[in-house]
């Protein structure tokens, strides 16, 4: 199963400034004149290797688009979410068989607000003749919604006429689905306005879990009734959990009704149901990058001090990023 980020930021787009580059460019020049084993600048090559290692904070941006995640599992395709990260990604796509339209994909889609639909009408793939689409989702509206964003005054007439590839929207039931393929995908209410869910594919003896967009209770250790629990066993045992961090732990407690998370309550929760690796995810639109690594720092010490009766270093926290691959 490999993973891969096209979109990781929540609410809306937010490409980097130019101020943003040029203090890139020049930290860069500044530990170029403070490092003893420079490249050599007449050599492209030497140069990319020492870029290589600089830190993330300085070579590369987290990155600006709004939610899509795609899997792959043997020859099938997963996409979730059709934020403006599913243009890249289609754009990709056009260089493999969906160029020709001989492309089949599944897409998953937890909700309806607009930074998870925008980029769908310029998923370049759906407008190929000959490709085929699976579209889920748990609300019965959202075909229409995605249709109502191509049609006039918000984009041109026959948009939506122009996708001619063969795309069927299938209406997800409250019980796991099975796929001939071999993937199982099951579903569960998140607490976020307008309602989300989240999803969990399971296949080939590993786990996904993707869980965008939702405020958790706290975890009660086992007590009865605790509204946590439904969570930690949907949770359980991921390879990789998903999870929206786009607020701080002080954030998260005072916008609660904002439907959101952070990432130390995201490792809380995946401590609690053994999940091995949780992914930052759903990045505030107006967090730099610096403030993106210090909650990487915050989560890291926490996950290795977690509360009881976790193990400690039992969970693996990454930042999401665009272009990150995983295998899992």
């Amino acid at each position: 199963m490999r993973v891969k980020f096209w979109g990781v930021r929540g609410s809306l787009p937010s490409p980097p400034t130019s101020d943003e580059i040029a203090a890139r460019l020049t930290e860069a020049l500044y530990r170029l004149g403070q490092d003893g084993s420079a490249p050599d600048l007449s050599d492209r090559a030497s140069i990319s290797r020492w870029v290589e290692k600089l830190p993330h904070s300085v070579r590369s941006f987290a990155g600006g688009n709004t939610p899509c995640v795609e899997v792959q599992i043997g020859n099938s395709r997963c996409i979730f979410d059709l934020g403006s990260g599913l243009r890249p990604l289609g754009d990709a796509l056009m260089n493999e068989e969906f160029g020709h339209g001989a492309g089949h994909a599944h897409l998953f889609l937890s909700h309806l607000h607009w930074d998870h639909i925008q980029g769908w009408p310029f998923f370049k793939p759906a407008y190929v003749p000959g490709n085929r689409f699976d579209l889920y989702a748990r609300h019965e509206c959202a075909w229409e919604r995605l249709r109502d964003q191509q049609s006039a005054p918000f984009f041109p007439p026959e948009a939506w006429g122009e996708m001619s590839a063969d795309t069927q929207f299938h209406h997800l039931p409250y019980e796991p689905l099975e796929f001939a393929d071999g993937l199982k995908i099951s579903t569960l209410e998140l607490e976020h306005p307008s309602l989300a869910y989240a999803f969990r594919l399971e296949a080939n003896g590993k786990t996904f879990v993707y869980a965008s967009d939702g405020a958790y209770p706290e975890p009660a250790n086992g007590e009865r009734n605790d509204p946590a629990q439904k969570f930690l066993r949907f949770f359980e045992g991921a390879d990789i959990l998903v999870f929206d961090s786009q607020f701080s732990l002080a954030e998260s407690m005072e916008k609660r009704a904002w439907g959101h998370s952070s990432a130390v309550e995201g490792v809380k929760l995946a401590a609690h149901a053994g999940a091995k690796r949780l992914a930052m995810f759903h990045h505030d639109p107006s967090a730099s990058d610096a403030k993106l690594e210090q909650q990487l720092r915050i989560s890291r010490e926490y996950a290795a001090h977690p509360p009881t009766p976790c193990k400690p270093n039992a969970v693996e926290v990454v930042l999401a990023r665009e272009g990150m691959e995983i295998e899992l």
